[in-house]
């Protein structure tokens, strides 16, 4: 396994020191993400991406990309206090998480998440962020959306009443996500 007995680092991506193009996580759209539209959504600003990689090496093992929002306030089951009248409220949206085949089941994607919940963190304390949104796939049919939607939940995300495969999670969640880690860690 690509990650066994090594140190692993998570850094913004660049086309021009990472290597992509062998990477396979088994999901078509989301290797192609990564080879063919991450750097051009990058340089026009609609993305940002984060790749992990094993210290020395070159080769992304997994990555993920995010981008601000505005979402409806009343998506939400209750409406925060302080939400301004037009009832827009700003969200980080989360797009894409992908771990290579060789490196799954390794923790590699709590990893990604553990630093997606990182920099939710610091960009809201700069910008403002209610909170984190994302789609769940539905690539590979249902077990494969379930197993997906199931593995956000552990997180702590929890699915919009009106589209289960809109899931999202509060800053006070994601903040105590990380405190908790670097209480932790220390």
């Amino acid at each position: 396994m690509p990650t066994e007995g090594c140190d692993l680092r998570i850094e913004h991506f660049d086309p021009a020191r990472h290597e992509r193009a062998g990477f396979s996580c088994g999901v078509e759209r989301l290797d192609n993400y990564l080879k063919l539209n991450a750097k051009k959504q990058q340089k026009d600003d609609m993305t940002r991406v984060y790749v992990a990689l094993e210290d020395g090496k070159a080769e992304v093992l997994g990555y993920y990309a995010i981008n601000l929002g505005m979402m409806n306030v009343d998506e939400l089951p209750k409406r925060p206090r302080g939400t301004p009248d037009h009832g827009e409220i700003p969200i980080l949206f989360l797009g894409q998480v992908a771990v290579n085949e060789a490196a799954q089941g390794s923790g590699i994607g709590a990893i990604l998440m553990q630093h997606v919940f990182e920099k939710t963190s610091l960009i809201a304390d700069e910008v403002g962020c209610h909170a984190i949104v994302l789609d769940v796939m539905s690539d590979g049919g249902e077990e494969a959306f379930q197993r997906r939607q199931t593995w956000y939940t552990e997180f702590g995300f929890q699915s919009f009443v009106s589209n289960p495969a809109r899931m999202f999670m509060v800053m006070k969640q994601v903040r105590a996500l990380v405190t908790k880690e670097n209480a932790t860690a220390t």
